[in-house]
């Protein structure tokens, strides 16, 4: 008796040891990473069943840094290879803010492309989260987003313009939540699929403005036209 119990636990064991090895080799299954390029391994902290705070993950590419419901959002280090690597901030799991560009160079300095990003983007020495044509329609223009994520954009008009239409060029889809309209003011909301978004406006007086917005968040677009109200 007393040998077939040390057997039972000698099985057990070896049962626990491969289950062990099993979740050490594919750990996303406990803790998910989001991302395609990093589904391997991860380790670190976790929340509801998705990376979620400082971690590491590593697939075809390797990330170190803080993520957020299985994808790279905060500071971090994202390795490409050996050779390329980019550290600075991210956002639901792609390159959002200040950072810099690695290019290691056997026998030779490192190059070394430093700015800001949007929407995985390079856009230069200052960050810029959006595009907008024709300003000269109004007087004042204020496009702003959120810290966070989102997906509202809000229009609002002061002035006699109304906005006719929003069309979104490049395919995505936008869906019109609601209007709210007041005697000096117009305001649309609306509910944007994905970014970067191209967008056309089309106002009451036929002119139109095109607006790309890069970053992933909820948006506050004011207009004011002042003269028109003379």
């Amino acid at each position: 008796m007393k040998y077939n119990n040390h057997i039972i636990a000698n099985f057990t064991a070896i049962i626990v040891l491969n289950l062990s090895n099993l979740y050490a080799q594919d750990s996303t299954k406990l803790c998910r990473v989001e991302m395609k390029s990093l589904i391997g391994t991860y380790s670190g902290e976790c929340r509801n069943g998705y990376a979620n705070g400082k971690g590491e993950a590593k697939g075809l590419d390797r990330y170190e840094g803080l993520f957020k419901n299985g994808l790279p959002n905060g500071k971090g280090i994202y390795y490409y290879n050996d050779s390329i690597y980019y550290s600075g901030n991210f956002q639901d799991g792609v390159k959002e803010g200040k950072g810099e560009i690695h290019y290691l160079r056997k026998g030779m300095s490192d190059s070394l492309l430093k700015g800001y990003w949007s929407a995985d983007e390079y856009r230069g020495k200052k960050y810029i989260t959006y595009s907008f044509t024709n300003n000269s329609l109004f007087d004042r223009v204020e496009i702003n987003p959120s810290d966070n994520s989102g997906n509202i954009l809000t229009i609002s008009i002061s002035g006699e313009l109304i906005l006719s239409e929003l069309i979104a060029t490049d395919g995505n889809f936008i869906r019109k939540l609601n209007t709210f309209a007041s005697l000096n003011k117009h305001t649309v909301t609306y509910e944007l699929s994905k970014f970067p978004i191209r967008l056309q406006a089309i106002f009451s007086n036929g002119q139109i403005c095109n607006l790309e917005l890069y970053k992933q968040a909820n948006w506050k677009a004011e207009f004011f036209t002042y003269h028109l109200q003379q």
